[in-house]
């Protein structure tokens, strides 16, 4: 079994928050491949947001130690970062608000939800290297077409990053991808990088 990171008092990831299941009955089903299928889990909405947390969390998991071992650190800088991601799963997973789409059906309500935008923002992230999008949030009236919406995106990034340039990357993929997927009036999109190994007058000075 994989071991997974225990939960903290308030986490969404108590078994009170998972419909009666616990992290460990999660990751071990995670483990499994998901077979034999387990009805309660599948039909579960929050055991399903903590399954798609803990399969992230595994996969960034290596790449943040990496990075860390190629600047001969032999743990995470910050040994916070995964209770972070893990503190965040109930925020970030939450389908949150419903964003209309246009369309020209008499009589259809089509919509994608706040937490579906996230989605898309955390696999752009997690496209790029040197980066981990840690949260995601929606400021402005979505649920009214054509009002202006602010993407803020929090993330950290890894050691000898060109914070810059990742964090324009990371804006201009975001920009593209909401565009592509989101029928929204994107008004702008705000990267805060959460931690680094350079201070703020380093990072602008790259």
């Amino acid at each position: 079994m994989t071991e997974t990171p225990e939960p903290s008092p308030t986490s969404p990831l108590d078994a009170a928050n998972l419909d009666g299941h616990t992290v460990e009955s999660l990751s071990d089903y995670l483990d499994s491949g998901r077979t034999p299928r387990i009805e309660a889990i599948e039909s579960s909405p929050a055991a399903q947001n903590a399954l798609a947390a803990l399969a992230r969390l595994r996969m960034v998991a290596p790449r943040v130690i990496d990075a860390d071992a190629a600047a001969d650190q032999f743990a995470p800088r910050n040994d916070h970062w995964i209770k972070r991601i893990l503190d965040q799963i109930g925020v970030q997973a939450n389908a949150g608000r419903d964003i209309p789409i246009s369309h020209d059906v008499p009589g259809a309500d089509l919509s994608i939800s706040e937490g579906a935008v996230r989605a898309i923002v955390r696999e752009v992230g997690d496209d790029m290297e040197g980066l981990l999008v840690e949260r995601c949030r929606l400021d402005g009236d979505v649920e009214t077409p054509g009002a202006p919406v602010d993407i803020t995106v929090e993330i950290s990034t890894f050691e000898g990053i060109d914070i810059a340039r990742a964090t324009a990357e990371l804006r201009e993929r975001v920009e593209r991808a909401i565009t592509l997927h989101v029928d929204m009036a994107l008004s702008s999109v705000i990267v805060r990088v959460r931690d680094t190994d350079l201070t703020g007058d380093e990072a602008r000075a790259r």
